[in-house]
């Protein structure tokens, strides 16, 4: 089975921190096709979420639902990425295996980024780079986003999708 690799590395330096609201994921959810949204994901996640979504149907694609199965995987990568501080796609040929296998998916690519102070930022910056953009607007069905934050308070973000 053949995967779409796609290798991506996206640094610039800013420093925040995530925290949860109920009503964003309330907002998320109603203005989305779908309720597969966890309520623990936490704001930024959420915001990306509906940030993708929204300039997908702005540009006449699907929205993606999200995938919590897939949560984990992002989860770990950017628990991966923070242990060596930097952003990268390391392992994703395996992840993308994993993927295909648990979710019997056929085809994934992958978004990281790290040290934005916003989930507009980080997506603006997906939205910028060709690569990034692609996945963005790939014909893919489903997503899973994490954003992790260092001891130091620096984002990580991994946003894997999936058809």
């Amino acid at each position: 089975m053949k995967f779409s690799i796609v290798f991506l590395m996206l640094i610039l330096v800013v420093t925040s921190s995530c925290s949860k609201t109920e009503a964003l994921e309330e907002e998320v959810l109603s203005t989305t096709s779908t309720t597969d949204v966890t309520l623990e994901n936490n704001e930024t996640e959420l915001e990306i979420f509906k940030l993708i979504n929204n300039y997908r149907l702005e540009n006449g694609l699907s929205q993606l639902s999200y995938n919590n199965q897939a949560q984990s995987y992002t989860v770990d990568h950017n628990t991966y990425m923070i242990s060596l501080d930097e952003i990268n796609h390391d392992n994703f040929a395996q992840r993308s295996s994993e993927l295909s296998v648990d979710l019997n998916a056929t085809r994934v690519s992958e978004n990281v980024g790290r040290n934005f102070t916003s989930a507009e930022g980080v997506f603006e910056a997906w939205l910028a780079s060709a690569s990034h953009l692609k996945n963005i607007e790939g014909d893919y069905s489903e997503t899973a986003i994490s954003v992790s934050a260092s001891q130091e308070g620096m984002l990580y973000f991994t946003q894997v999708f999936i058809k």
